[in-house]
């Protein structure tokens, strides 16, 4: 059996817009890697890597997503792409 490799990753800090943005993966059926950037210095890396701290931050292969309204707007927009 291979697995499907993840593309989307969902670098949160558990704050409340990070679990929303969460909630709204899992409802939506995609699959995600959340990356916790409150532990092992990591939020500091956001800055050098994305140019913000801000959580969450949704990466693909095509975008990077800063902020819950965002990525909730980049999100229907694929679905509506779909349809």
């Amino acid at each position: 059996m291979v697995k499907s490799l993840v593309k989307v990753y969902l670098f949160t800090d558990n704050n409340k817009d990070s679990l929303e943005a969460e909630k709204i993966l899992r409802n939506t059926g995609i699959e995600f890697k959340k990356i916790d950037v409150s532990k092992n210095g990591l939020k500091g890396w956001l800055l050098v890597e994305f140019g913000t701290m801000n959580t969450p931050i949704m990466t693909t292969p095509n975008a990077v997503v800063v902020g819950l309204e965002n990525i909730q707007k980049y999100i229907q927009k694929c679905i509506e792409k779909l349809l």
